[in-house]
């Protein structure tokens, strides 16, 4: 079974919530998934990943693809308040 991985994020108004799913995507190709697939730009393709980098459980960053080739090309990384930028 692959690893949860709990992402936080929110509008900016209010609290941000936080989201619990199964890694489903290896950024860094060792053979092991540590980043959840899903739309964080809004474009309406699943492209974009949050990636548990350091291996705790917890997306410390959201790779998106801007350009919408399939490949991650903007990394943004949490500030511990579910602010990404």
């Amino acid at each position: 079974m692959d690893p949860v991985i709990e992402y936080v994020f929110g509008t900016g108004d209010g609290d941000p919530t936080a989201w619990h799913s199964p890694a489903d995507a290896d950024p860094d190709a060792d053979g092991i998934a540590e980043a959840v697939r899903l739309d964080f730009d809004g474009d309406g393709r699943i492209d974009d990943l949050m990636w548990d980098t350091d291996g705790d459980g917890i997306a410390d960053v959201a790779a998106l693809d801007t350009d919408d080739d399939g490949e991650p090309d903007a990394f943004y990384r949490d500030r511990g308040t579910g602010i990404w930028g």
